[in-house]
């Protein structure tokens, strides 16, 4: 029985190339970049040509990126930069203010909620019935104690693309307009890089997250850009502009790079593959009695990352369906991998964009990638069809 990997929004399968050629680049050059001697020098210098391919690979020309230790450690750090200023203005009685989207990455939402119990003030904004934010909503949120924004580029549970342009103009308009502080406006690109361009980001956002285990990279390895340096509140040996301490990961940082500058060559080729195969997948699920696409789309929707897509089977549970298509060696999932062992979080998107709760309880994630065939997607509509057949109440 063939394996069908469909859960590659997850995570996705290592390039053997790439780890092989960083592993014998690390067994070359094992020492520390923060050493003087020469071999501290020669890894100083891979891991900053290692730096200058990711962003040249992403598209940056300006601004700063540092790698991280995941897409997660990259989001947190904008949020923790605002920790002294949460204890500063709690001494003074003075509130401080976030705003984020409700269908936030639980890296995102979940970091917030802690400082919520520490008294950040927090406004949620709840996107259409599309899984799209308005910017003007966005931006109507702002207040004078607003210091973050925080807004994912594309949805890991629908595949749903936010506007950042009109949504970094309507900001910087009203703050004109009002004559405030302009909040920092953090963007978790991690399921954008690889899927489509992120170059803008840098003329739109002051900083934004990406991972490398989104393109065939290693897991534990990520980088945060960001347009001017955010106060660092985790110390150490200041390494990474002071914002990650530790010692680099040169391993992680060279195979992300090589990972970044592929991903980049193949993107157009991936993309016109990913039409292919979501058009299948679209026109395969509403064939199927009862079965549905959420949220309702067409193929080429420019709304949406052709290679995620969210699908419910009313009647059956995503949870049951998911297990019983691993049974049959086919990999999907109910949504985010992150937030499957957080019991608040179960369906929080679907919940955010109005999907009725029994659709949302009954839906799955099916998301593809370079290696998915037609072949496989046929397998899947195949399988999928007698189990629902087979299974629903």
């Amino acid at each position: 029985m063939k394996d069908i990997y469909l859960d590659w929004a997850a995570t996705t399968p290592l390039d053997s190339d790439i780890m092989r050629s960083a592993l014998e680049f690390s067994l070359r050059a094992y020492g520390n970049p923060s050493s003087k001697h020469w071999l501290g020098k020669e890894a100083r210098q891979a891991l900053e040509e290692s730096r200058a391919r990711v962003m040249h690979s992403i598209g940056i020309t300006k601004g700063n990126f540092v790698f991280t230790s995941s897409g997660t450690e990259a989001d947190h750090i904008p949020i923790f930069a605002i920790l002294e200023r949460l204890r500063r203005a709690s001494s003074a009685g003075k509130p401080i203010h976030a705003i984020i989207s409700s269908i936030e990455h639980s890296a995102i939402e979940e970091q917030i909620r802690v400082l919520e119990r520490l008294g950040l003030q927090v406004s949620r904004i709840d996107p259409d019935s599309k899984g799209h934010l308005e910017a003007e909503h966005v931006a109507s949120k702002i207040r004078n104690e607003t210091v973050i924004i925080c807004i994912m580029n594309v949805n890991n549970e629908t595949g749903a693309i936010q506007d950042i342009k009109a949504i970094s103009e309507s900001i910087r308009e009203v703050v004109q307009l009002k004559r405030m502080k302009k909040p920092w406006l953090h963007v978790d690109a991690v399921q954008a890089l690889g899927k489509l361009s992120i170059r803008d980001l840098e003329n739109y956002a002051d900083s934004f997250a990406v991972s490398a285990h989104k393109i065939r990279g290693p897991k534990g390895t990520g980088g945060l850009w960001f347009a001017r340096p955010p106060e660092i509140f985790i110390r150490g040996g200041g390494q990474e502009s002071g914002l990650k301490p530790g010692t680099e990961n040169l391993f992680g940082a060279f195979a992300f790079s090589l990972a970044a500058e592929k991903a980049a060559l193949s993107m157009p080729a991936n993309q016109e593959k990913a039409l292919i195969l979501e058009e299948r997948i679209i026109d395969g699920i509403s064939s199927i009695p009862n079965a549905l696409i959420i949220p309702e789309r067409i193929p080429k929707d420019n709304g949406f990352v052709p290679s995620i897509i969210s699908m419910a089977f009313p009647g059956l549970g995503g949870e049951t369906m998911v297990r019983a298509l691993s049974d049959c060696h086919i990999a999907v999932s109910t949504g985010s991998a992150c937030m499957s062992n957080i019991h608040h979080a179960e369906r929080r998107v679907l919940k955010a964009m109005q999907v009725p709760e029994d659709i949302a309880f009954s839906s799955i994630r099916v998301s593809t990638g370079p290696l998915t065939t037609l072949q496989d997607i046929d397998s899947f509509l195949e399988q999928v069809e007698v189990l629902y057949r087979k299974l629903k109440t």
